[in-house]
């Protein structure tokens, strides 16, 4: 699906892959669009960092590097493709073709920030969700197990969250979640900040007993505690942790759990699940400045893009401790604005490009959304207060259709634009009866 957004939108794009499937030498590839891709450079794996990630031993990002020749010929061709179709206007897309291997939790947007230009991960669908419009409301979470750190949840929250008040440019409510030993720090940082909604952690079991051993008491608390209500985005900031090649968020075993106690670590299955379910379109997760593991981080985020349509993101805020860099994504994604102008090394970004043109009979609109989600199910997605039930069924029907149905492939099945009706009417019809109960 990613070399399909790439040739139907006419991508600058550059495309790095294991030489013949082996994992010894790494090949650099650029092309544009559904042009033939032009070898420019190749290097040992052994050259670039520890790419085998071994659980024994700490990958850290500065571990990468990117071989000198390797990065001049990319800075002689690069230019060669021209500006992008999609915003940003001096985008690089960036294509990781299976088989992949770890190459996928390389940081590229670092080594590749000297060419200059902001670099985005293709995404895996050519659907985009249908988003709200007018109100964006946002769970917003930070733990740490960990003492003596150099991450401070209760100010890196109080930061993001006046971050998320204002890049967006929408009517936004920002809902806070904590360990409980930051919370009393917390409250006063966001005293008096109008859209911010602080959950107090004490008591947390009766709010959310924990249900399953595949649950979360994190996830179990967040959720009950918004009510039934649907989100935009989830927002975690935690450390990263790599083992077997997956990605957890290391979490406070619970978020009354005294600091230095165990770490709960919380994987891409259970995240997948909870963001779906919430109705989420956005996914972000933040690594403090002293990280153990971006890659396990961006194994987390590149896991949720591979999963369902919409935006995931990696943050690195040893590299963007003003988040200077996250601010300037989130005004181009939510807001519009052209704020992306030079290289994100921060940001590790999966997202669909923003003006997508389909044809209507593939039941794609002409903004890239699912002509399946209807008129009151887009009501209320653009409204405030917008249930769960409703914004995750959304997102189950795109989910749907991105795995069904194939834009250009001639005639549809007529057996799976039938199930995506039904499943289209059951949305539509709750999201009717939730307008006239208003």
């Amino acid at each position: 699906m990613a070399m399909r957004v790439r040739a139907e939108n006419d991508l600058p794009s550059l495309r790095i892959a294991y030489r013949d499937g082996g994992r010894s030498e790494v090949c650099f590839w650029v092309l544009r669009g559904a042009g033939e891709p032009e070898l420019v450079a190749l290097c040992g794996a052994s050259e670039l960092g520890p790419l085998d990630f071994r659980d024994a031993d700490r990958a850290g990002d500065d571990q990468f590097s990117l071989p000198s020749d390797v990065l001049y010929r990319l800075s002689r061709m690069v230019p060669t493709l021209g500006p992008s179709a999609s915003p940003p206007d001096n985008a690089l897309w960036l294509e990781l073709v299976s088989p992949r291997g770890y190459l996928h939790l390389v940081p590229w947007e670092r080594l590749l920030a000297p060419l200059g230009r902001p670099l985005v991960r293709l995404p895996n669908y050519t659907v985009r969700p249908a988003a709200q419009s007018e109100t964006l409301e946002i769970a917003l979470c930070a733990s740490s197990a960990f003492a003596n750190g150099e991450f401070d949840p209760a100010t890196t929250l109080a930061r993001l969250a006046r971050m998320w008040l204002s890049a967006p440019g929408k009517q936004t409510r920002v809902h806070l979640f904590c360990d409980a030993w930051a919370h009393g720090h917390l409250s006063e940082l966001v005293a008096g900040l109008d859209g911010v909604e602080l959950t107090d952690p004490t008591g947390w079991q009766d709010l959310a007993p924990r249900r399953s051993v595949l649950s979360n008491p994190w996830l179990d608390w967040i959720g009950t505690a918004l009510e039934g209500r649907a989100v935009e985005v989830v927002h975690l900031v935690g450390y990263g942790y790599l083992a077997g090649g997956r990605g957890s968020v290391a979490l406070a075993a619970d978020p009354t759990s005294r600091v230095g106690s165990h770490a709960e670590f919380v994987g891409a299955a259970q995240l997948s699940a909870f963001v779906a379910g919430r109705g989420a379109w956005t996914f972000v997760v933040s690594g403090p400045p002293d990280n153990f593991s971006g890659a396990g981080l961006r194994e987390v985020a590149d896991a949720l893009a591979l999963n369902s349509p919409g935006i995931s993101i990696a943050h690195d805020l040893a590299l963007d401790p003003d988040v200077e860099q996250l601010t300037r994504v989130l005004e181009l994604v939510f807001g519009g604005q052209n704020s992306v102008t030079s290289p994100l090394p921060g940001i590790s970004c999966w997202a669909h490009p923003k003006f997508v043109e389909y044809p209507e009979e593939d039941l794609i609109t002409r903004t890239g959304h699912s002509a399946m989600v209807r008129q009151a199910t887009r009501e209320v997605l653009a409204g405030p207060d917008t249930p769960a039930s409703v914004a995750s069924g959304t997102r189950y029907l795109e989910s749907l259709q991105a795995t069904w149905i194939t834009p250009g492939q001639g005639s549809l099945d007529e057996d799976a634009v039938t199930a995506l009706k039904r499943v289209s009417d059951l949305v539509e019809r709750r999201a009717a009866r939730f307008r006239e109960e208003k």
